[in-house]
């Protein structure tokens, strides 16, 4: 992997931690929301209320967890960067 490949992944990390940091308060509410929402759902529906309840899980997770922020905006960055063959 060249250097200038690892630098720009780098960066887009660096852009994507700002950028969920940035939106904290909103995916907060999105996860109450959708939380709330899942909940509702698995008394009528339980397959779509355990499908809801994971990416509610995930963005509380996130609005919450630093650690989370940091492996979510790694995770990213490296699938942003992928295929990318600047060279």
């Amino acid at each position: 992997m060249s250097n200038r490949r690892r630098l720009a992944r780098e960066r887009l990390e660096i852009y994507l931690v700002h950028l969920l940091m940035a939106y904290r308060p909103l995916l907060f509410i999105v996860g109450l929301l959708l939380l709330v929402y899942s909940i509702a759902n698995l008394f009528i529906n339980p397959l779509v209320g355990f499908a809801s309840l994971l990416p509610a899980l995930y963005l509380l997770l996130i609005s919450n967890s630093y650690p989370v922020t940091l492996y979510t905006a790694r995770l990213g960055a490296w699938i942003g960067t992928l295929w990318r063959h600047e060279e």
